[in-house]
């Protein structure tokens, strides 16, 4: 009997062999392993190895051990994998391939809709294992994800954007033997997640190259991207890496709305055909629809319209300061009376939006204390993202606090010695004390960078418009546990 990893699954050993993670990015599952757990999750790989080969090393490993004892083990550990899908075993690679799961909009798998708005996979990431390694990485900071921003060129200027369009004017792309360097250093740090983005991504002439080099060194691929410039060949290279998912915003199906939105006309028909195009391919796309006063109406045929391919499809109603501090894009965000009304009418379709407001419990089950030295967001504890120029900064959005720079030092210096980096990890609900007490604490979603961009560069200064929202979120989960009670 064979085994090897499935071809969405990523396997990683942290803290000195003595830590296992699995995840399939497929399922959304994921497990951890401490000691011997670990130990057997080390011996997988992705080519295919016979087990008792896999148990001849294990029992090597465990000088004295019983063979039988250790085989039992490791099959009740593998059985366990292969049954959620982590891994496939068999007689023959013929029969392994059959049994490893491929994406497709045809078929019921665990990424695909069950027929609902909500677009969630049948089998949810495994709570016990978020919040052991939430405790842990508080602890001991674990570099997950890198975001690479191969281009700082866009051929949109969406009204609504956080990046500078002086930026994007003047802007320059990452070249290939700079995007190697950096990704074999986060490699090397046990790095997981790789997001491709920009400006747009298909204006760097090496991201197929940049995507090849990715699936090379087995990481998890994410790309974000507008699509207008997507082309016939960029689809097999798509197809061929494995992508976990390609992200793009579709603002309308008005193409006039979604026009003005991006201010390039014939912008929606051609990111319309290019969703259709990766469809076609069996290719995930997350289709997302960022909400402002321009499409505060129609959100919903976009959210319908990915449902009827079977899309996932998210929407958000926070629009984010520019990186330079400029405000003036917020002019495009909904107020206050106009949240109301999105939330209200996503109400009465949005079955996430109701589990979301059931959650926001005010009586949820923390004392003020370790509420107090809880942290307040988790920017630089497992992500960090990088510009064309080396510049690294905490998360998307946050390009005004930079933490160091990969070419003038090692990424590993950065992570471990940043001085901003360990200011910001240290940053708890503590150092918020007007946000202790308040009524609507459970229903905040104060961000750092958020603050940071919309108050001149003071992250201390939680926005106004955050805090009507979270009581108005507030005010809508009490009404609707007040209408569930009486019914």
């Amino acid at each position: 009997m064979k085994i090897r990893q499935a071809k969405n699954s990523f396997i990683r050993i942290y803290d000195g062999g003595t830590l296992g993670y699995i995840y399939n990015q497929l399922t959304k599952y994921d497990r951890t392993y401490d000691e011997s757990g670990a130990d057997f999750l080390s011996q997988l790989s992705r080519q295919p190895k016979d087990i008792d080969s896999i148990v001849d090393n294990l029992v090597e490993m465990y000088d004295g051990a019983d063979r039988n004892t250790i085989y039992n083990d490791f099959m009740d550990f593998a059985n366990d994998l292969a049954e959620h899908k982590f891994v496939v075993m068999g007689e023959t690679l013929e029969e392994m391939d059959s049994k490893d799961m491929n994406f497709s909009y045809s078929m019921e798998n665990p990424k695909i809709l069950d027929g609902d708005l909500k677009q969630e996979p049948e089998q949810t990431t495994n709570d016990l294992t978020q919040e052991f390694l939430q405790k842990h990485d508080r602890e001991k900071p674990r570099l997950v994800t890198l975001e690479f921003e191969i281009t700082s060129r866009c051929n949109e200027r969406c009204i609504h954007c956080y990046i500078p369009n002086g930026r994007k004017n003047a802007g320059i792309d990452l070249s290939l033997e700079r995007f190697k360097y950096i990704l074999d250093q986060f490699v090397e740090m046990g790095g997981l997640h790789v997001i491709i983005s920009g400006g747009e991504v298909l204006m760097n002439k090496d991201l197929t190259k940049i995507l090849r080099y990715c699936r090379e060194k087995d990481v998890e691929i994410s790309l974000l991207t507008n699509l207008i410039a997507l082309k016939d060949e960029h689809i097999p290279v798509l197809k061929e890496v494995n992508l976990s998912q390609i992200q793009v915003s579709l603002y309308s199906m008005d193409p006039e709305k979604h026009d003005m939105i991006t201010t390039v006309k014939g912008s929606f028909e051609k990111t319309k055909a290019a969703i259709e195009k990766l469809y076609a391919a069996d290719i995930p796309v997350q289709i997302n629809c960022p909400i402002m006063k321009a499409n505060k109406k129609g959100y919903d045929e976009v959210m319908r319209y990915a449902q009827s391919m079977r899309m996932k499809a998210t929407n958000d109603y926070t629009i984010m300061a520019q990186a330079d501090l400029d405000t003036a894009n917020l002019a495009n965000r909904i107020s206050i009376k106009e949240t109301e009304e999105l939330l209200r009418d996503s109400m009465e379709y949005d079955d996430d939006l109701k589990e979301i407001l059931e959650e926001e419990s005010p009586d949820a089950e923390i004392t003020e204390e370790e509420l107090r030295n809880m942290p307040l967001c988790e920017a630089g504890i497992n992500d960090l993202c990088v510009t064309v120029t080396g510049d690294v900064y905490p998360c998307s959005g946050w390009q005004g606090f930079v933490v160091g720079n990969v070419f003038k030092q090692p990424l590993k210096d950065i992570w471990e010695n940043s001085p901003k980096l360990k200011e910001i990890r240290g940053i708890t609900q503590g150092d918020f004390e007007k946000c202790l007490k308040c009524a609507a604490r459970n229903y905040c979603k104060n961000c750092l960078v958020c603050n940071y961009n919309e108050s001149g560069g003071d992250m201390y200064k939680v926005s106004k418009h955050f805090c009507e929202v979270a009581f108005l979120r507030k005010r809508l989960a009490d009404e609707w546990r007040e209408k569930k009670r009486q019914k």
